[in-house]
């Protein structure tokens, strides 16, 4: 029996095999917002293609993407001033997402972001053709506000439709499998909301734990607070972090006795039919996958309920390891930076990051936090050049603790 330990780090770059890139791509989610037909539902969703019926109007729709289309603007003008290569990324869907949020936060928080004052006089300025025509759907909304999260919800509905529609069959994940069975220990972080990597074991017969663990509540497994307590025996080899969430979690309304409680879970089927084991209705509390999306505004997630205990949970593990085998991530979320830097820094000289990536270093880090360029000077980041999908196990042992 293997006495060793391994860490995996995953960003949404791992599912190309599995999806077509230029589809599920920030870049193709983003073109899917603005280039699709999309509709308003009478459940108060955004739903893909043209509306159901042509006797019933979608005022919103139209309004929430001409709104989106200025904070592009905003947007791709941003990114133009901050990135001093000669030719900037476009804006996708995450910028986009984090300013709608920051938009609307003025109105429900006690602590203003001064930082965006300009950001929202501009915006409240090239949006006022569209906001003061709104039917606002929402009674006693300011029409600006109500625009900037419907804008978010629209994204999140764009990114949910992409992601469980347009996949592909599963692929490129083989080597997960073949490290889970080659050690005692691993544990596997991910910033994906698809299930590929838990299809993965279950396809190939092995098991992971991710707390959805209490099967005594009905047809759904509940999450179980506490469930990757380093103090508690492990049930299975591999535990998943899936730190942004995912397509088949939701926040349910869980009757019980004194009072009803709201816990994140994972239904068997149907999300929207689910039944408690006395035969009740359960619903989805928001009717929204839990997952998130954002630049900037996802890390004020992070340090709150069930994504904080998700996030603690990630630095406490991190630190079984000296090693930790990242592919797929571009290093673009500054509160999961922010850990991984405090994690090389935890050890001096020994925890190093090993980067599956066939671009050479002169290129792959030229966009990279400081500090990552730093470790690579000091030999403690090393670069594979393969993708996931391509790597030997005989390539990433040698990394396993």
């Amino acid at each position: 029996m293997s006495t060793k330990k391994a860490a995996f780090f995953f960003g949404s770059g791992i599912s190309y095999p599995s999806f077509d890139k230029d589809v599920a791509s920030v870049d193709g989610i983003t073109g899917a917002a603005f280039n699709e037909d999309w509709h308003f539902t009478t459940c108060k969703t955004f739903g893909h293609g043209k509306p159901p019926s042509p006797y019933i109007p979608d005022d919103v729709t139209p309004a929430v993407v001409a709104f989106l289309q200025k904070v592009r603007a905003c947007a791709d003008e941003y990114i133009a001033y901050l990135d001093k290569s000669p030719k900037p990324r476009k804006a996708h869907y995450e910028d986009l997402f984090s300013l709608s949020e920051q938009a609307s936060q003025p109105e429900s928080t006690y602590v203003p972001n001064l930082a965006v004052v300009a950001f929202l006089r501009r915006l409240r300025k090239d949006t006022r053709s569209i906001y003061t025509k709104f039917k606002n759907p929402v009674v006693g909304s300011d029409s600006f506000v109500t625009l900037a999260q419907l804008s978010c919800d629209y994204l999140h509905w764009v990114v949910d439709h992409v992601l469980r529609c347009r996949s592909r069959k599963r692929a490129g994940l083989s080597l997960i499998v073949q490290a889970a069975r080659s050690v005692k220990e691993l544990d596997i972080f991910t910033l994906n909301h698809d299930t590929f990597v838990e299809e993965q074991f279950k396809g190939s017969g092995l098991n992971c734990e991710m707390g959805f663990g209490d099967r005594s509540r009905g047809n759904f497994s509940v999450y179980q607070p506490g469930w990757a307590d380093p103090r508690k025996p492990r049930a299975t080899t591999t535990r998943l972090f899936k730190l942004h969430g995912s397509l088949n979690w939701y926040l349910y309304e869980i009757p019980e006795s004194p009072r009803p409680f709201r816990q994140y879970a994972i239904p068997d089927g149907d999300p929207y039919h689910v039944r408690d084991n006395r035969g009740r209705d359960v619903r989805p509390a928001d009717w929204k996958a839990a997952f998130l999306s954002g630049t900037i505004v996802k890390e004020q997630r992070y340090g709150y309920g069930f994504w904080s205990e998700l996030f603690s949970a990630f630095q406490e593990y991190l630190t079984h390891h000296t090693h930790l085998i990242c592919c797929g991530y571009g290093f673009g979320d500054p509160g999961v930076n922010l850990r991984l830097e405090q994690w090389t820094r935890n050890l001096s000289g020994k925890n190093t990051l090993v980067i599956l990536t066939p671009e050479p270093a002169r290129t792959y880090l030229v966009r990279k936090p400081i500090w990552m360029q730093q470790l690579w000077t000091e030999g403690r980041v090393v670069l594979i050049p393969q993708y996931l999908k391509d790597c030997k196990l005989r390539q990433i042992e040698k990394y396993f603790d």
